[in-house]
């Protein structure tokens, strides 16, 4: 076991008291425990949704490593975001769902006067700084092959056919009239959305 075990943080959707996709969720959170070895026993977390986060739409933040160290519910509003700055990530890794998050802030940083940034690899698209995208053609809807964090609603979307994997590089991005951002808690339906000419 390490000296000091990273964490990690698993954001679930609750709307009105029930929590959605949670299978998708504790998955994920088994795939990363096994990964580093964690004993992680998660039936013993009681999924009862505090009465206060009864109604409306409400982020579960759960923070664990070896154990779960803290629980959270706090109302959810997304974000606007209307411009994106295409941003080098360098040698940036976020395959697990690190509670760390001071290297993707820093690429932030450079996010001039847009709202966030789209963060590119090996000039690829890959991810915004705090979702997955989806991208739309008359062909139909497509994610990149090179995301950062493989997130639960892009394998929901994946495994249900609503969107299709494809290599996507920043040259590509003509090919498309709309980006769409997705994550745990804004789905396709939320229509969080820009016309490509806001990505520079």
């Amino acid at each position: 076991m390490l000296m000091n075990p990273p964490r990690f943080i698993e954001s679930i959707r609750v709307c009105n008291g029930m929590f959605c996709s949670l299978e998708w969720h504790l998955q994920r959170m088994r795939q990363t425990a096994a990964h580093w070895q964690y004993p992680l026993d998660l039936s013993l977390l009681s999924w009862k949704v505090p009465e206060e986060a009864g109604t409306g739409v409400f982020k579960c933040r759960i923070v664990y490593d070896t154990q779960i160290r803290e629980i959270t519910y706090s109302p959810y509003q997304p974000r606007m975001i209307r411009s994106l700055k295409l941003v080098d990530g360098g040698a940036l890794d976020y395959t697990f769902k690190y509670e760390d998050r001071s290297a993707l802030m820093r690429l932030t940083w450079q996010k001039g006067i847009c709202d966030d940034i789209l963060i590119t690899k090996d000039g690829f698209i890959t991810d915004t700084s705090y979702s997955n995208v989806v991208l739309e053609n008359s062909e139909g809807l497509f994610v990149p092959h090179t995301c950062l964090l493989n997130g639960t609603r892009r394998q929901r979307l994946l495994a249900e056919g609503i969107v299709k994997e494809r290599p996507i590089r920043t040259s590509d991005l003509n090919q498309y009239n709309r980006l769409c951002l997705i994550n745990a808690l804004i789905g396709l339906e939320e229509n969080i959305s820009l016309p490509l000419s806001a990505v520079r």
